[in-house]
């Protein structure tokens, strides 16, 4: 008599936990994202109320100085995440390449919002 194996059915795959390094990664992520967007949209807010007043001043409209307002935006993120203790020294130049993109997106899309004159009443 010989004996038959007995068929198992094969076990559930339970999914592995998300390592706790994974989870900071991630939030560090998020984190250096809301901040290049609230940079931008600063930095929008600022070139829209320095050219209507510059405007009504009847200086001429130069487009050096909002460039310059993105720029100092971008470089400010780097000491603000130093502030918050994000490790800078692991960015890559492809995540300040990220970091400056969003920034001068939200920065354009906002101060492009704020010029138009049917979203600002007269």
């Amino acid at each position: 008599m010989t004996e038959e194996p007995v068929p198992t059915t094969p076990a559930e795959k339970v999914p592995m936990p998300v390592s706790v390094l994974e989870k900071d990664a991630y939030t560090g992520r998020i984190t250096r994202t809301l901040i290049a967007v609230g940079a931008g949209c600063i930095a929008g807010i600022i070139c829209f109320y320095l050219t209507t007043t510059s405007a009504a001043a009847g200086a001429g409209e130069s487009f050096l100085v909002p460039i310059l307002i993105m720029l100092v935006a971008i470089i400010l993120q780097k000491h603000l995440f130093m502030i918050i203790r994000i490790n800078t020294a692991r960015l890559e130049k492809k995540d300040w390449f990220y970091q400056g993109f969003i920034t001068f997106a939200f920065w354009y899309v906002t101060w492009t919002i704020l010029l138009t004159e049917t979203t600002v009443p007269a």
